[in-house]
Parts: structure tokens; C-alpha cells; sequence
């Protein structure tokens, strides 16, 4: 092979590309790989990307898959999860009720400084043997019509734009936005119009944990040391959610992310709108930025995306922001580099072991546009619940318990690199996405039709045994095919209690007259769940399938931390 052709050629050396070339390394340790950016180091670090938060998912790929969990604990800061604030967003932040974590636990995530990380992973990549091409721009890339031939790139590099032309027999798109191959065969999904999204950070440390005054010892002590700034903070509201994340670079992150039915672009798409913005709706994280400019603004309309293909058996894929984006609420971002960077590793060791398929190439395709669409789904729903702080707690944990149950195994075990074993294992799949599409619409329901009777103050959703005890069982490695069969039905079983207690829940208050009808023993049908009495009898509500089986242990958990005002107190049982 001459100097100027490649087996992988990668566009692009943000974080999708830069990690892929890492693990493709790693797994064929012979490969050719080149590496075209348009930016030289040194990058800048703080103010340099957003998708900074990681969770469980994206952090084990990052830390376990690429074997870089030490680096990433001397040089980035550990994350004590996704922490909510709902309620009155005018009013004291220690009157808002909290839904987070007061320690951290095993298995880590991490929040990352873009900047650092990338220049770090350019360096790591070039001692690997990576060929790194910066300070040049991709201007076509000429797809093999044959299986024989080699993609053509031709890119521009330097101040003269001198061009250069390579080829390879993978090229792989991780030119993010610009969605190089994505646009160039007309694969894209339309952008969804009603998301979008502003940024900035500020040189320094910006702690929640300061916005609170000291004397208030209770708001302080149940989450010790000030460890909230580790939390990727979300400061919730009618259509919004403002995001804080601290930086080891010892600078801030802060995003404004916005519904525009309710919360129009147009209305704080500048740094001056944004904070006169913060004024109106966030007013104590507003008086903490009075007086500071940030080090940099950016802004993202109609943020989220999908696409109806992202990997070829034509040897072509697209990775990360080049293929799709389902929304930050979450964190998903590392966790679909995760999934798709292994996908394609898989794809191109077996195209040079002469196994590539085009049905394994289909099935990497649908698993992972599904899996960007059900989160994207998912996210969306949230955005009616942001303004009502007991539907929207609730949201949140029914929906991390979902991820740590059906997404974090396949990461952790490698299930979805294997489409047999994936079957086997999640053969009743298929009830927990019938249940969990029926419990989303119950959500906005719920939102719509709330009384606001229910509150709390602080729920620490891991001080929850239910909850402990899921994400203990899920978030392990190296568990055999049965285990992980008999973890997936316990996931499913326990999915049909939570969507019972939390259907009694929503009865007590929205229509807490209705409890009359559910003695204190009752085992409902959870898939024929709705806030639409008139369905309940045609829809089967009354009519399980399944044996009952004991609420109480789940209720009693929900009962500790969630309670209805003077008016529905006796109710509060469910």
C-alpha cells in the first residue's frame, strides 16, 4: 500500500473520530489509519464543545473500551450524576425540590473538558502510529461504486489550500454537522424544529452549592461538601432546562435548551437576550453572572436530528454528530459514539477477515437509528414535564431505570455486537417498549391534567432499595447469557410494579376520587395504563395477564419522599 492509501481513512478528529481511531488501533493493531481535521492543536480548552457530561453508558466506553479510565480520573472531574431542580424557578434554589444523588457511587462517570480530552487523544493516537492530518478541510469524498475499488478523499490543507487526494477502503464521515455523507446521498432526516439551544462558559468555578446561604444547614448537609457543583445540574422550568457543568480546566458551563412552543429561540439567541432571559425565568443564577462577560457564546437551533442510514456495506460509515443527535437532557451523546464506533470496529474487522455481510450491516443500522429514535422519543416527552415537579421527578427516574436496565448491559456486556445473543437476551423486549410507550403518554397526561397537590423535597433516588438494587444488578460486566436472561425479566417484572405505583401516583393528583375504585391489593394490567377512565374497562386495565404480585415494598419507597398537600394527605398511601 503507497504512502497515500489507507484502510481507514476517518474525517473529522473531534471526539467520534478521535476515540474510533483509538479503538480501531487497539482491535487491529496493523490497521493504516488517517485521521483529516480542519483544526491544529492546541485546541482550546473550557471553551472549546459542548456534550461534556457523560454517563454510566458513554463512560465505560470511554474508561473499560478504550482503557482510559485512569487518564480520565487524573485529568477530568468525576460527575456525581444528573441532578434536577424543579418547582418555583423565581423563588430560593433551596426551596426547589432536588431529585439527585448525595454521594457517588461505582460505576463512575465523568465530566469532561472537550478541549483537553481531544488534544490529549490526538497526542495519544499519533504515539499509536495514528498518521494525524490537521489545518485541512475535506472537499469531496468519491465513493467506491465497486467493491474492489478505493474511496477517494480530497481534501485542502494549509494557508494555500494546497489539495491533497487519499484513498482508502473504509472512509468514515466524523465531520459532525456538517454531515458530510449524510447530505451528499440525501440519507438525512429533517431536523426536528422545535428544540434548540445556547451556550457559554465563564472562567471560573460557578458552585450551585454557593447559591444558597450557609445558615441554611439542612439544604447543605444532605448532599455534603458541596458536592452538588460534580452534578451535571438542570435547573428545570415551563419548557426549559438550563444546564450547569463544572470543567477541571476550573471554568463553567452553562446551556439555556428550550421547547419553542413555549420558550421561542428568538427570545435568547444572544448573550444579552440569554441573560436578560435568566433574569425572567432563572433570577439566582442570573445575579451570580451580574457583571462577568462569558469567555464564549454559541448557539445550536433545531439541534436534534436523525438519519435513515449510517453505515454501508459499501465500506463507508458515519459516526457521532455526522450521523445523528437526540437531545443533551440525558447525556446520550458518548453513549451513541459508544455504540457506534464498536459497531463499526466490528464491521471493519470482519470486512478484513471476509465475513462483512450486508445483513450484519442492516442490523447495526437499525439497531442503532432505533436506539438514537427511542431516546430522542423519550427526551421529547420531557420537555411538558418540565414544569411539574412531581410528574417530571417521577419521569426521570422511570427513565434512568430504563436506561441502566435495557441500555447499560449492552455496553457493559457487548450484547449488541452479537444479534443472536441481543435476541436471545431480550427476547421480552418487546412488552417493556409497548409498556414504556404507554407510561410516556401517561406522563404528558399527567403533566397537563396535574392539581401541583404533590411535592417533595430531596430525593436521593439510589436511597431508594428498588432503585439500588436495579442499578447494582445492570451495571456489571462479564455476566454469562443466563444471568443476563434473568436480569432482563426481573427489569420487566419490576417494570410493571413501578408503572402501577406510579399510575396511583398520578390518580392522586389528578383524580384522587377515582382511588375509591383501586383497593389497597390491586394488581392492574400495567400495558392498559391511561388517565382516561372511559378506556380503562375496553382497554383491558382490570384484566392482568400476569399473576399479582405484592406493591407495597415500591409504594412504601415512593411514599417517603413524595407527599400530597392537606387536601389528598389520607391518599398518599398509594
Amino acid at each position: 500500500m503507497n504512502a497515500n492509501m489507507y484502510d481507514v481513512a476517518i474525517c473529522g478528529g473531534g471526539l467520534a473520530g478521535l476515540t474510533l481511531a483509538r479503538q480501531l488501533r487497539q482491535t487491529m493493531p496493523n490497521l493504516s489509519i488517517i485521521v483529516l481535521d480542519r483544526l491544529s492543536r492546541p485546541l482550546p480548552e473550557a471553551t472549546f464543545k459542548v456534550g461534556e457530561s457523560t454517563v454510566e453508558v458513554g463512560a465505560h466506553y470511554l474508561g473499560e473500551v478504550l482503557q482510559l479510565t485512569d487518564y480520565f480520573e487524573k485529568n477530568h472531574l468525576p460527575k456525581l450524576g444528573l441532578r434536577y431542580f424543579f418547582g418555583d424557578t423565581t423563588g430560593p434554589i433551596e426551596n426547589r425540590p432536588e431529585l439527585g444523588l448525595s454521594r457517588f457511587h461505582s460505576p463512575s462517570s465523568y465530566q469532561i473538558d472537550r478541549g483537553r480530552l481531544e488534544n490529549d487523544l490526538r497526542q495519544f493516537n499519533i504515539e499509536a502510529g495514528i498518521n494525524l492530518v490537521e489545518n485541512c478541510l475535506v472537499q469531496e469524498i468519491e465513493i467506491a461504486e465497486q467493491s474492489i475499488q478505493l474511496h477517494n478523499i480530497i481534501y485542502t490543507q494549509g494557508a494555500d489550500k494546497q489539495t491533497h487526494t487519499i484513498q482508502a477502503r473504509w472512509v468514515i464521515d466524523a465531520m459532525g454537522r456538517r454531515r458530510f455523507i449524510q447530505k451528499k446521498l440525501g440519507l438525512g432526516k429533517p431536523n426536528n424544529s422545535r428544540y434548540s439551544a445556547v451556550w457559554f462558559w465563564f472562567d471560573g468555578r460557578l458552585d450551585i452549592s454557593n447559591f444558597v446561604d450557609r445558615s441554611v444547614t439542612e439544604w447543605h448537609d444532605r448532599v455534603p461538601n458541596d458536592q452538588r457543583y460534580y452534578s451535571t445540574n438542570h435547573l428545570c422550568g415551563k419548557g426549559y432546562w438550563v444546564w450547569l457543568i463544572p470543567l477541571s480546566s476550573n471554568n463553567t458551563s452553562i446551556g439555556i435548551v428550550t421547547d419553542e412552543e413555549s420558550q421561542p429561540f428568538g427570545e435568547h439567541h444572544t448573550y444579552e437576550q440569554a441573560f436578560q432571559w435568566l433574569e425572567k425565568h432563572e433570577p439566582v443564577l442570573a445575579s451570580h453572572l451580574k457583571g462577568y462577560q462569558p469567555e464564549k457564546f454559541m448557539k445550536m437551533p433545531k439541534y436534534s436530528y436523525s438519519s435513515r442510514q449510517v453505515f454501508s456495506s459499501d465500506r463507508w460509515a458515519c459516526v457521532g454528530e455526522a450521523g445523528m443527535f437526540p437531545d443533551p437532557f440525558y447525556s446520550p451523546g458518548t453513549d451513541l459514539i459508544g455504540f457506534g464506533n464498536s459497531l463499526v470496529t466490528q464491521m471493519i474487522q470482519a470486512d478484513l477477515e471476509g465475513k462483512l455481510t450486508p445483513e450484519m450491516v442492516n442490523d447495526a443500522n437499525r439497531f442503532l437509528i432505533t436506539y438514537r429514535d427511542g431516546v430522542a422519543s423519550n427526551i421529547h416527552a420531557m420537555y411538558s414535564c418540565l414544569h411539574s415537579e412531581v410528574t417530571g421527578a417521577v419521569k426521570v427516574i422511570w427513565d434512568t431505570l430504563a436506561a441502566w436496565s435495557f441500555s447499560a448491559p449492552l455496553m457493559f456486556n457487548s450484547i449488541f455486537l452479537d444479534s443472536e445473543k441481543r435476541a436471545k437476551i431480550r427476547k421480552g423486549s418487546g412488552q417493556f417498549f409497548l409498556l414504556t410507550h404507554r407510561m410516556q403518554q401517561l406522563f404528558k397526561d399527567w403533566a397537563a391534567k396535574s392539581t401541583h397537590i404533590g411535592t417533595f423535597e430531596f430525593i436521593d433516588y439510589l436511597e431508594m432499595p428498588f432503585v439500588s438494587e436495579l442499578r447494582s444488578r445492570n451495571l456489571q460486566s462479564n455476566k454469562t447469557e443466563q444471568e443476563l436472561i434473568d436480569d432482563h425479566i426481573a427489569s420487566i417484572q419490576m417494570f410493571e410494579e413501578l408503572a402501577q405505583v406510579i399510575f396511583l401516583l398520578a390518580l392522586a393528583d389528578t383524580m384522587p376520587e377515582k382511588l375509591n375504585d383501586f383497593p389497597e391489593n390491586v394488581w392492574l394490567n400495567a400495558w392498559a395504563i391511561s388517565l382516561d377512565p372511559e378506556k380503562w374497562e375496553n382497554d383491558g386495565l382490570f384484566r392482568p395477564t400476569s399473576q399479582p404480585r405484592n406493591l407495597h415494598r415500591i409504594k412504601e419507597q415512593f411514599q417517603k419522599v413524595i407527599k400530597f398537600r392537606s387536601q389528598v394527605r389520607e391518599m398518599a398511601a398509594v
